[in-house]
């Protein structure tokens, strides 16, 4: 009892047990929270003492949260969150000064359009301002991603379960095709019927496919596109593409940077689309912080300045 009796559940015991709750294991939660494998058993090994509870436990699928642990984490999110608003309000952000990784879930898309020049002017005017760029995640996790402080913000088109994370539309993009210089489809007027049965090479980092709105259109047609390859990565798509006879459908934005760089062309979509929007979004619990909205003003001016 004295043992346990010596021990405090302090904010950094929060934080670990909310990451224990949510990862299911030791590594990934410390990798969550960015500190060493030992020094989360040891938090761990802590919080058992503190609640009498083992936290995780065995089960056919590997570690799962005890039902005390779970309800353990919405008390440690309440407390989290309101220390984090009053922290946020009470101390200042210095970015000359300051020391800050700020994490970002964006695919290699959005890491090609805006990402560079953020990075850049940042590098030059903050010198301890630094991004890491994280892989997508299912729609359905990033408000867990958010909430738990695995990152600070996600960059991409807003999935319907997460309308009620905070947002804003940082730039405006279109649907465009691309194949080789050469191929026969370049120059042409299609029908959509011709145009579905080109070799597609399908774009999907998650488990949403970059052309669902032209796939869309064409099964309300009766056709589907005739899909060759199916690919993780934008960045691939170009190599993939320039010496073969297939075509991939992607952002505007990044089809006329392949274009101007490798021997490639649009070939025209026969889909009346509309535009549509790219977002920055973030959880409620981050919205007051000072540094956070530093982060999105730099965002916001660096498209600006592109524009």
């Amino acid at each position: 009892m004295r043992q346990k009796d010596d021990l405090s559940l302090n904010f950094y015991l929060l934080r670990c047990l909310v990451a224990l709750v949510d990862h299911s294991q030791v590594t990934r939660a410390a990798d969550a929270l960015d500190i060493s494998q030992p020094a989360m058993s040891r938090a761990m090994s802590q919080l058992r003492q503190l609640t009498s509870d083992p936290i995780l436990v065995k089960a056919q699928v590997g570690l799962v949260p005890t039902a005390k642990a779970m309800q353990l984490r919405e008390f440690a999110l309440r407390i989290l969150h309101e220390m984090d608003q009053l922290l946020g309000q009470a101390i200042a952000f210095d970015p000359e000064t300051a020391r800050r990784n700020f994490r970002v879930v964006a695919t290699d898309y959005l890491e090609c359009v805006f990402m560079d020049p953020l990075v850049t002017r940042l590098a030059q005017n903050y010198p301890g301002i630094s991004v890491s760029v994280c892989h997508p995640v299912h729609p359905r996790n990033l408000n867990q991603v958010l909430e738990s402080g695995e990152a600070d913000f996600c960059v991409g088109m807003l999935p319907p379960a997460v309308e009620d994370l905070r947002h804003r539309v940082i730039f405006r993009d279109r649907v465009a095709c691309i194949a080789a210089n050469g191929h026969a489809a370049v120059g042409q007027t299609l029908s959509p019927e011709a145009f579905a049965a080109l070799d597609h090479v399908v774009i999907k980092p998650t488990v949403h496919a970059f052309g669902d709105a032209v796939d869309k259109a064409l099964s309300q047609l009766g056709l589907a596109r005739h899909i060759r390859l199916t690919t993780p990565s934008y960045l691939s798509v170009p190599y993939l593409i320039e010496k073969t006879g297939m075509v991939a459908l992607m952002p505007e934005s990044l089809a006329q940077r392949f274009c101007e760089r490798f021997a490639l062309a649009t070939v025209e979509v026969p889909i009346e689309l509309p535009p549509y929007d790219v977002y920055l979004y973030w959880h409620e619990r981050t919205h007051h912080h000072r540094d956070h909205i530093w982060f999105k003003e730099q965002v916001m001016l660096d498209l600006k300045s592109a524009g």
